[in-house]
């Protein structure tokens, strides 16, 4: 029997060094929603930018899941929790995402999404921080 593989956590400023196809597991904040592309635009300011620099951000097609999405994870401001793929745009996919700054973006095709609740963020950074840690000395000796 065969069982899916596992998803990776990471952070949101982490996807776009990850490969193609990684399923990943990370938490962000809704910053804008996009209807008629179907594409929530999550940041998480971690590692922290000084402003005026945006924080990282990742756009989620949710196309998939707009059954089970609820009124209040399209919220801005929401922290929501994403289990997905990680894809990469062509340059034929969307002309605006594609520039000579970043001329691969990835965005993540949404398997789940569900609200983060009420998330002690530097907690989670801490936590999650760690257990990478963890995770790479782990894969460095074995």
């Amino acid at each position: 029997m065969n069982a899916p593989l596992p998803s990776t956590r990471a952070f949101l400023s982490d996807l776009p060094s990850l490969p193609v196809s990684s399923k990943v597991r990370f938490l962000g904040c809704v910053r804008t929603y996009n209807i008629q592309t179907g594409h929530l635009i999550l940041e998480h300011n971690y590692p922290r930018q000084k402003p005026p620099q945006e924080p990282p951000s990742v756009a989620v097609d949710i196309n998939a899941v707009l059954e089970t999405v609820t009124s209040q994870e399209l919220s801005v401001g929401a922290w929501v929790n994403v289990l997905g793929y990680v894809r990469r745009y062509r340059r034929s996919d969307d002309d605006s995402v594609v520039s000579e700054s970043n001329p691969n973006p990835v965005y993540v095709e949404a398997v789940m999404v569900f609200p983060a609740g009420a998330v002690a963020l530097g907690e989670y950074e801490r936590i999650l921080q760690e257990a990478l840690g963890v995770e790479r000395r782990v894969r460095r000796t074995g």
